[in-house]
């Protein structure tokens, strides 16, 4: 992989994650749980979220061939899909979070880490395809450690911000997670592009002429 690519990976991965934006989401739902409980829910649900990845990254090329998709198959696909979170995130919708019955269901849940913290708001439909497009894009073991390492970062990232949502959201505010959440969302969108553009040119050549 090489460095621009690898940035580029990283860039969709953070925007996708984004660990600023949705640190208001989390303060919401862990409300009325004291320092210790929110802060071991950050833990458990950046845990979560590198697993889930991990396990996208490592072994889902092998759910690819087993159902008959291709990479560039795959590529556009992810395209649309980022593509359509980003214009969410661009004009701060909430529908590629979780709904307001899935909200309220998490809040009555006993552990809200896994779902929906870690799926779907951080490693989410758009996340999964990101990380599995860059996995299958560069298939030889050391793209995929150094995207592991991406992961692993971006997710000690998460658990770092979401142990201080508190704190954080109360300093930047709706408007300042709201314009972090624009921002991302750009990114998305100009990302997208770049899947959506390169899966289909690859499915259809004639189209690169």
């Amino acid at each position: 992989m090489t460095e621009p690519e690898f940035m580029a990976t990283t860039a969709a991965l953070f925007s996708m994650m984004n660990p600023i934006g949705n640190v208001g989401i989390f303060a919401g739902l862990t409300e009325g749980y004291s320092r210790k409980e929110a802060r071991i829910v950050a833990i458990q649900s950046a845990i979560a979220s590198a697993i889930t990845l991990l396990v996208v990254v490592w072994t889902g090329g092998l759910l690819l061939k087993l159902f008959g998709i291709n990479v560039n198959e795959l590529r556009a696909a992810g395209g649309i899909i980022v593509l359509m979170i980003g214009l969410h995130m661009l004009f701060n919708k909430s529908e590629h979070k979780t709904s307001v019955s899935e909200t309220q269901d998490a809040k009555e849940q006993t552990s809200i880490a896994i779902v929906p913290i870690a799926i779907p708001i951080v490693a989410g439909p758009g996340t999964i395809a990101a990380a599995l497009v860059s996995a299958e894009h560069s298939p030889d073991i050391l793209s995929k450690i150094e995207i592991s390492a991406a992961i692993i970062a971006l997710s000690l990232l998460v658990g770092l911000l979401f142990a201080f949502a508190r704190p954080v959201s109360e300093r930047l505010g709706k408007s300042g997670m709201a314009v972090v959440t624009r921002i991302m969302g750009m990114v998305l969108v100009a990302l997208s592009m770049g899947m959506l553009i390169s899966g289909i040119t690859a499915l259809i050549p004639a189209l690169a002429k």
